[in-house]
């Protein structure tokens, strides 16, 4: 790939993702700020999707009426943030009340003075049946080795992200520096288009896109997030978090979020044939192809959706190494808490 043709990719797709930013954020909060004098008792959480292609715990849990079950309520906003990040912003600027987004990025949006805590972990971010965010070539590729990645370019569908993190990871196990590759930002919706194009040499993708990549000959695997991390540092849920002011005028009604979150998710595990009904039809109501559920893998639920310290520290280090937040900046405890899960301190 010539570096004139990944100046304009690069100009291409940033410029998209800003507008696209710019006009989510203009557009939620026109219609959805609310202001705090307005909380009350029987306050509704109001939530804004990752993206449309991924079926979180919280559409489980409102599909399967689980919230209401426990006498709490919560919103779904309309749009998609497009990714983690945008989800924390629309926290911090007091557009939404519950999220979930990636470690690496709640990590870096805590240090950096984002008013949110994670209370509840969610299911694992990759286990032995799911392979979660995959790193893909295309089908005629002759790279056989995460080593071959030397002076080859790589798409990620954001930076600061478990998209990134997963590549650098899967990197330095190979012994390969990122100074050695070419990350370039692309919309995960494009990975099939710039890996087929030639554009890319591969593409950082989750699913259901990778797999659609790989069902249609597009693409193949090469490594995955479950393999980079392992299956314990897999095991920890992505994190599912609340603004903090929120949480301190609302304390009973999060402990309520969080019990619908386990309830449904122990039961998404329980029953993934009547799970994978549910995703089509969230699917059809979002007016997308229900195809997709085809593509939803069953979840696995790793001691009750706790977080453990361990894991929150290797994460913490990561981004101490990357010089992305300074030692002793922020500690575990400063990330997330166990309290508001039913199973804690059982």
């Amino acid at each position: 790939m010539s570096n004139s043709l990944k100046k304009n990719a690069e100009k291409r797709f940033g410029v998209a993702a800003a507008v696209l930013a710019v006009t989510m954020a203009i557009v939620i909060a026109a219609s959805c700020r609310l202001d705090a004098a307005a909380y009350s008792d029987d306050y509704a959480f109001r939530y804004l999707p990752i993206n449309f292609t991924e079926i979180t715990s919280f559409e489980f849990a409102l599909e399967l009426g689980y919230f209401e079950a426990e006498g709490v309520k919560v919103v779904e906003l309309e749009g998609e943030a497009g990714g983690g990040a945008n989800v924390i912003t629309s926290l911090a600027a007091g557009v939404a009340d519950i999220g979930n987004a990636a470690p690496p990025a709640e990590i870096n949006a805590i240090a950096a003075g984002a008013p949110i805590k994670i209370i509840y972990g969610g299911p694992a971010v990759a286990h032995e049946k799911y392979p979660g965010i995959q790193l893909l070539l295309r089908s005629d590729s002759e790279i056989s080795s995460v080593d071959d990645l030397r002076g080859k370019t790589i798409a990620v569908s954001s930076f600061g992200a478990m998209n990134e993190y997963f590549v650098r990871i899967a990197l330095a196990k190979a012994g390969v520096s990122k100074s050695e590759v070419t990350l370039l930002r692309v919309p995960m919706s494009q990975h099939s288009q710039v890996l087929e194009s030639n554009q890319v040499d591969a593409a950082s993708t989750g699913s259901p896109i990778a797999d659609y990549i790989i069902e249609h000959g597009i693409g193949k695997r090469l490594t995955d997030l479950y393999h980079a991390l392992g299956d314990d540092l897999a095991g920890n849920g992505w994190g599912y978090f609340i603004n903090t002011d929120v949480l301190a005028k609302h304390p009973e009604g999060a402990k309520k979020l969080v019990s619908a979150l386990v309830k449904s998710d122990e039961w998404v595990e329980a029953n993934p044939n009547e799970a994978r009904k549910i995703v089509r039809k969230i699917f059809e109501k979002r007016g997308q192809n229900p195809d997709l559920a085809n593509y939803w893998f069953p979840i696995k639920l790793v001691n009750h959706g706790f977080w453990e310290d361990k894991n929150i520290r290797f994460w913490i280090d990561f981004l101490i190494d990357d010089k992305k937040i300074k030692e002793g900046q922020v500690k575990p405890s400063d990330i997330y808490t166990n309290e508001y899960n039913p199973y804690y301190g059982k």
